[in-house]
């Protein structure tokens, strides 16, 4: 009989509920090291959060039936007032809470969810419900369902207890351990079947990270790529059948926009919105493309700074006197052991002075340089002047229909349909997510210190990529537009 976990249930009730597949609980074979690294830090999280009740006791056992016994030994014992992944089963369904502690009137039990996250999130009641919801069927009821979240506010040098806030949920938990509990029948049928149930197509899909292996294979433009779909226009289309783009019949009541996106599809051809070349014609010369990179940790790195707070790590400046023509390039990376956000700032200014647009892809460049003008004000007056500068390139795609983009305009997608020759392929970090979590393991030193070099060039080669990237973009927009 297949063993039920938290995973596992939530899945099922989706599957059952919303129409999505079901994981079969199964974790994939080969985690990304972004993957890895975020796990790391729950991890951390948790034996910070443990370490705050030294008279608790660990369930170790792995076996679920010995485990359940052992949690029920120490509930019952009088010394014992906390308990770490306490285990409840109940049928085949099985739920271990973070931390159980006795109630301060000796009656009863709390039981706490530790989350690495600054932010309340609607899946963190629906785990505690679950949790709470085994528990209850197998005999225990908690008194309160609390939750722990990282404190946005802690820094580093202050007491252990402060990295914590804790949340009483009871309330919300407990209403939605009533909507659970008349699944419990149906998802134990599901389970037990020998053959997966077969999915049905919904909103939900739009988000899900299987959608390509799913669905979406079979799809080569689902109706998700158009732009502001809502759920109640997604159903309907559904319903109906629809759920490719080339489907969609000439009259069906779209907005102006969507519309737009979905004529450009069906016809694939490329349009060019007019106003397109009066912005280019409105970028100063010389002009110097900017990238940055950040990380971001849930442990602080350097004093000073909060959990999860942006902190930006290296830029990468191309700069060109005439469209395409690269005249210099120009680079920065910090010391992953020094908050060097200062001698970044500076340098940065240094290396935009003068006249000329700075053009960059998105708005968060103009973000971190506001930011770093709050954090730095004698460098506000110099920092603003930059951003007086910025244009931003993906607005300028915004104007551009093509069928190759499928209603996105990120530069990973962009980039291989308008310059083809020029990829990200055989970077060794050739993604955001991993340059973050590269830098943050040097700066935990999770990487040996031997191996920083590799890393920082490894680093400033997709920094660089990124802004040779919005050159060669900039050069065929102006391509595209004058042969209008």
């Amino acid at each position: 009989m297949t063993t039920v976990t938290k995973d596992l249930f939530l899945n099922t009730l989706l599957c059952s509920t919303f129409g999505w597949r079901l994981a079969n609980g199964k974790i994939p074979k080969e985690l990304s090291p972004t993957t890895l690294f975020r796990m790391e830090e729950g991890k951390e999280i948790g034996r910070r959060a443990r370490a705050l009740f030294p008279e608790g006791v660990f369930i170790w056992e792995t076996e679920h039936v010995i485990a359940a016994r052992r949690t029920t030994e120490y509930l019952r014992e009088s010394s014992c007032s906390v308990i770490f992944e306490g285990t409840f089963l109940f049928e085949n369904y099985i739920a271990r809470a973070d931390i159980l502690t006795r109630a301060a009137d000796d009656y009863g039990w709390d039981l706490i969810e530790v989350k690495s996250s600054v932010n309340q999130k609607t899946e963190f009641i629906d785990d505690m419900a679950y949790t709470t919801l085994i528990a209850r069927e197998s005999g225990f009821s908690p008194n309160a369902i609390k939750l722990m979240l990282v404190d946005r506010n802690y820094r580093l040098g202050m007491e252990p207890h402060m990295l914590f806030q804790i949340i009483d949920c009871t309330t919300e938990v407990m209403a939605r351990v009533d909507e659970f509990t008349p699944y419990l029948p149906e998802i134990r049928s599901l389970i037990s079947q020998p053959i997966e149930p077969a999915p049905t197509l919904s909103y939900k899909c739009k988000n899900c990270d299987q959608f390509q292996v799913c669905f979406g294979k079979d799809i080569d433009c689902p109706i998700f790529i158009i732009p502001r779909l809502q759920q109640k226009k997604a159903d309907e289309m559904i319903e109906k059948g629809i759920v490719c783009v080339l489907d969609i019949p000439d009259d069906y009541p779209l907005s102006v926009n969507q519309k737009r996106i979905v004529e450009c599809v069906k016809c694939g051809r490329v349009r060019v919105d007019p106003g397109i070349r009066k912005m280019l014609q409105e970028i100063q010369w010389p002009a110097f493309y900017l990238d940055f990179e950040t990380t971001m940790t849930a442990l602080p790195l350097y004093p000073g700074i909060g959990p999860y707070e942006i902190i930006l790590t290296q830029y990468s400046i191309h700069f060109c006197d005439q469209c395409g023509c690269v005249h210099t390039h120009r680079e920065y990376i910090a010391n992953p052991k020094l908050d060097c956000r200062r001698e970044l700032a500076e340098r940065l200014i240094e290396d935009l002075a003068g006249e000329g647009s700075i053009i960059t892809y998105s708005s968060f460049e103009k973000t971190v340089i506001g930011a770093l003008a709050r954090i730095f004000p004698d460098l506000e007056e110099p920092l603003s002047q930059i951003l007086d500068r910025i244009v931003d390139l993906e607005k300028f795609v915004h104007r551009l229909d093509h069928p190759g983009f499928q209603g996105k305009t990120s530069i990973k997608v962009v980039l291989p349909v308008m310059v083809p020759d020029l990829s990200y392929e055989g970077l060794e970090i050739a993604n955001g997510d991993l340059a973050k979590v590269r830098f943050a393991m040097m700066a935990r030193e999770m990487i040996h210190e031997h191996e920083w070099e590799e890393t920082c060039v490894a680093l400033l080669e997709y920094c660089k990529m990124d802004t040779l990237a919005m050159v060669r973009l900039h050069e065929a927009l102006e391509r595209m537009v004058n042969s209008e």
